[in-house]
């Protein structure tokens, strides 16, 4: 089965004062500048003039578009840029996109665009993966009259390709914006997703499951992707944790030798290898496994085997956490105590 992964938030200023030009140059790999707006707008005047470089992500980024109505304003259109006088002229089109954005809302806790996170399959080609992010936010979202901003991105081991997707709140109207739709039923005045966003968001992993699966299909390949959770779609396990580009990057550069996030996905990866196992005890009182062992203790020694692999992961790293702490200075916590040791 291939990895499946739909996530999706509102990018507003609120109370963080986040600007949308800063989140599409980041994810986007890009250099983009943020005009002056309003006289008199503080909170505006705070992000005018400042210019957001994260250059320095574009090897990441290997392939970014965007997509808009074809009636809608001329500078919003655009072709698949192929070489560096089409990227170049796509910066600017992502720059004035969403300064004007930016412009067009004036509260202070104006929700700005809808961001998802999607990961793409590893089976499909780097052309498979853009014609499937393309044609789900053409489906989804362009033929309703949004804009889209997607960029997909790829780790240095090729383990990780993911689409950023970037798609405004307000339709594209005449030579701009127009309003936004209802949102009654769907948000609360702080933004939190209610009842009918949740339904939109079903809605959402649905389609995007259906494409995903179709581009497998086309591609040639068995593998496909659910967009239910383990526990509806009958499978016993706990969904493994996400690790974060926090805790990667502290890894990564050797702050902290062994993150918290790391020591929580590999206890979650020995828990469910030896859960068949403890289902197993659970229900018959022994490891029931068909030609394998004579008694209930050569079984049991099996399944000791087997819990010796699960674990050996977990073990092996906090090992290697230890020799290498006092290279790192890095001071290794005092041991805990149960109270019931020595009884």
């Amino acid at each position: 089965m291939a990895l499946y992964r739909l996530e999706t938030k509102i990018i507003s200023r609120g109370n963080k004062g986040r600007s949308v030009i800063a989140s599409a140059a980041y994810r986007s790999g890009n250099v983009l500048h943020s005009a002056a707006y309003r006289s008199g707008n503080e909170l505006l005047d705070q992000q005018a003039k400042t210019t957001f470089n994260y250059q320095a992500r574009a090897q990441e980024v290997v392939h970014s578009e965007i997509l808009a109505p074809k009636d809608g304003p001329a500078w919003l259109q655009s072709h698949t840029p192929e070489g560096k006088v089409d990227y170049h002229r796509q910066r600017a089109t992502r720059e004035r996109l969403w300064n004007t954005i930016e412009r067009v809302e004036k509260r202070k806790d104006s929700q700005l665009a809808r961001e998802f996170l999607a990961s793409l399959p590893r089976e499909l080609s780097l052309e498979q993966q853009i014609a499937l992010v393309r044609g789900w936010c053409q489906t989804e979202f362009v033929s309703k009259g949004f804009v889209v901003d997607f960029s997909i991105h790829k780790s240095k081991d090729g383990l990780n390709p993911h689409a950023h997707i970037l798609c405004t709140t307000r339709p594209v109207e005449g030579q701009g914006f127009g309003k936004k739709p209802s949102t009654a039923g769907k948000f609360n005045g702080r933004g939190m997703v209610g009842k009918g966003g949740k339904s939109d968001l079903v809605a959402w992993r649905l389609s995007w499951g259906v494409e995903a699966n179709f581009a497998l299909e086309k591609a040639g390949r068995s593998e496909r992707v659910d967009h239910r959770s383990l526990k509806d779609q009958g499978i016993d396990r706990i969904p493994e944790p996400k690790i974060g580009v926090a805790a990667t990057a502290m890894k990564r550069r050797g702050a902290v030798p062994d993150p918290e996030r790391f020591k929580i996905v590999r206890f979650v990866r020995a828990l469910n290898q030896v859960r068949p196992f403890v289902r197993a005890i659970e229900k018959f009182g022994e490891i029931h496994q068909p030609g394998l062992g004579r008694n209930w203790w050569e079984r049991s020694l099996i399944f000791a085997s087997h819990v010796r692999e699960a674990a050996l992961e977990s073990i092996l790293e906090t090992w290697r956490a230890m020799a290498t702490a006092p290279a790192q200075g890095y001071e290794m916590p005092p041991p805990q105590h149960s109270p019931d040791m020595g009884r």
